[in-house]
């Protein structure tokens, strides 16, 4: 395996370039291939087969884009498909919800931790059942927040209408005492101050991808495929759905113009 091969990564929609941003901050010479299921978002309203058959699909286009590692840039489609995937590619995959729940773990105190996440994510229990395999003490609470992804990708992560549902689905936690509260979605990301606004500051917010990321660094180095290039990487993004809609969007996210943004028909 080439050691400059692309790391690979994928999301529903826009929410994985906040785990991109993380690779940008710790693997800068890391060349990234992004892809978006923007066709098909959200996957949170979607039965557990077919997000289970989009993620497996997804690993294996980016296996044959050359990729050496695959971070699932997404908590449902950890949750549902991580297994599967692994079984179906040659290369690392990795998801998002074991990190983040051993960096809730290590963030929390009083070890009662709350959890924002898709429908499909809380329903499954995945960061409950990882956290308290880790921890059998800690409480876990979770709440389901329908809309923040359809809102954010529709460019409306600072509108009046998402903060109103962050109020909403926040009053969950006001007697729970929770400590810590982790982004079981990684478009929520995006929506940190309105959140921390509403949880307080005694609430210390958990985002998953720092940790993925700490992760995918050690397995490369492990293998000796941690890339050595001198120049910048080109990376490369690519879709199912809207290519201009998409570049808009994450030029914002990620604060730097995209190149050119690729069509792909997934069926």
């Amino acid at each position: 395996m080439d050691k400059n091969a692309p790391l690979g990564l994928f999301d529903s929609g826009v929410g994985g370039l906040t785990v991109v941003r993380e690779v940008f901050k710790s693997l800068p010479r890391e060349k990234v291939i992004y892809f978006a299921d923007t066709g098909r978002v959200p996957y949170g309203p979607l039965p557990q087969e077919d997000i289970q058959r989009f993620t497996v699909q997804i690993v294996q286009f980016l296996e044959e884009k050359g990729a050496k590692l695959v971070i699932i840039a997404c908590n449902t489609a950890t949750a549902a498909g991580l297994e599967a995937a692994q079984e179906a590619v040659e290369i690392p995959v990795i998801g998002v919800i074991k990190p983040g729940a051993q960096l809730a773990l290590e963030t929390t105190v009083n070890k009662r931790v709350g959890v924002i996440a898709t429908e499909a994510t809380i329903k499954s229990g995945a960061y409950e059942e990882t956290i308290k395999a880790m921890d059998p003490e800690a409480e876990v609470f979770g709440q389901a927040c329908y809309e923040f992804t359809p809102l954010i990708e529709a460019g409306k992560k600072d509108s009046d209408e998402i903060a109103e549902y962050a109020r909403e689905y926040l009053a969950t936690f006001e007697d729970k005492d929770i400590d810590t509260l982790v982004y079981g979605c990684t478009h929520y990301p995006l929506l940190e101050d309105l959140v921390q606004g509403i949880v307080g500051e005694k609430v210390a917010p958990v985002n998953p991808a720092i940790k993925a990321v700490e992760q995918a660094q050690q397995i490369l180095s492990e293998a000796g495929l941690l890339s050595d290039r001198s120049e910048d990487p080109d990376h490369e993004y690519f879709v199912s759905g809207d290519p201009a809609a998409f570049a808009e969007l994450g030029a914002v996210i990620l604060e730097r113009p995209l190149p050119e943004v690729g069509k792909v028909d997934m069926k």
